[in-house]
């Protein structure tokens, strides 16, 4: 079962894009972490809150969304993610118990935070009909 979220956060390496199989189709996904921190005031400034920071895989299945964070999006950006949240448990070759929170992206925006110039494109003129 998902939870519907919304994750802001720093990403914590470089987005990668991966060919996956679905039912016999190879498709392409990204694939990031983002670190979730969370603050709290103590005294009279803000702090992280370590208790409830973590850090969130998360999977953009649609191609073209995932094609324009590859291109656009690098380690140390923050970013906001909305997807659908949940925990991944799983056990690896050693028989040992891992869990961690997972995302599947359906919306991903870059914060302005850290950032030193936005270009546009110019539009693309439309078709003649």
């Amino acid at each position: 079962m998902a939870i519907r979220a919304e994750l802001t956060g720093n990403l914590t390496k470089n987005p990668v894009m991966k060919p996956v199989t679905v039912d016999g189709e190879t498709r392409r996904i990204c694939e990031m972490r983002v670190f979730n921190d969370v603050g709290k005031k103590v005294g009279g400034e803000w702090v992280q809150d370590d208790d409830k920071s973590t850090g969130v895989d998360v999977t953009i299945w649609n191609e073209n969304l995932a094609q324009h964070v590859i291109n656009h999006f690098r380690k140390g950006a923050r970013v906001l993610v909305i997807g659908d949240l949940y925990l991944n448990e799983y056990q690896d070759a050693d028989d040992a118990h891992h869990a961690g929170l997972r995302m599947n992206a359906e919306s991903v925006g870059l914060q302005p935070y850290r950032l030193e110039q936005v270009v546009f494109r110019q539009r693309e003129p439309a078709e003649a009909g």
